[in-house]
Parts: C-alpha cells; structure tokens; sequence
C-alpha cells in the first residue's frame, strides 16, 4: 500500500465555540463553511477540508497548520491583521517543497496557523 503524494484529505480541529471559529476559518482562507451530517463544520481550502468539531481543544500551541498561499507575504500580513491574529513578524521557513515566507496566526483555541507563500527564488518542487 501507499499514501497518494498529494492526498492528504482532511484535518479535524476540536474547538471550544463552533460558531466563533468558523468564522475566523471563513476569513482567514475566504472558503464558504459547510457542514456535514456529523455536525462538522468544513472548508475546503486547496482541495482538501479542515473540519472543525465541537468539542475540547487541543493544549494551546500543540497543533500547528501551514497554509500555502498564491499571494505576496504582504498581502497575507494584511488579511491576518483583518483577522487581530498576527503573532510575531514574517519570517522563512522551509515547506515540504521549497523555502516559503510565512507568519504565525493563533485561531481563537490557541492552534498556531501559518499564513505562506512561495519565496521568490523557490518554486514548489513538482
């Protein structure tokens, strides 16, 4: 057997009030919510979901989640600071691909979100 290279399907969050969360996930990626016959909330973002469940968080800070972006680290900046979510300045980091450029957002549960694009020089390896 083998796991699909690109199939990471979906990841569920528990989070303390469904309501308030889906609409930080709804700005933050600009998907429409759904929700499915479990009660999950989701977004698809990039062809896969991230679910959100009601139910007891995670600890603070034990999960963390990188988004990839086809937009300019400023224009991201912006869309975190719509959301009062930037924690901490932009900085590189390296993705499963290539080198990115990202910033840390906290969710209301305290899950830890990089916002990424793409550094000029790097491209996603194919």
């Amino acid at each position: 057997m083998r796991i699909h290279a690109t199939c990471l399907d979906h990841v569920v969050l528990n989070v303390s009030d469904l309501d308030a969360s889906r609409r930080w996930w709804s700005t933050l990626t600009g998907a429409r919510a759904t929700r499915d016959h479990e009660g999950e909330v989701s977004f698809v973002v990039g062809g896969q979901a991230i679910r959100l469940r009601e139910g007891v968080p995670a600890p603070r800070g034990s999960i963390s989640v990188c988004l990839l972006a086809d937009a300019s680290i400023h224009d991201l900046y912006e869309r975190a600071e719509e959301l009062h979510a930037v924690q901490g300045e932009i900085h590189p980091r390296t993705a499963a691909t290539a080198p990115v450029q990202a910033l840390t957002l906290e969710d209301p549960d305290g899950y830890q979100v990089e916002l990424a694009t793409y550094t000029p020089e790097g491209a996603p390896v194919p």
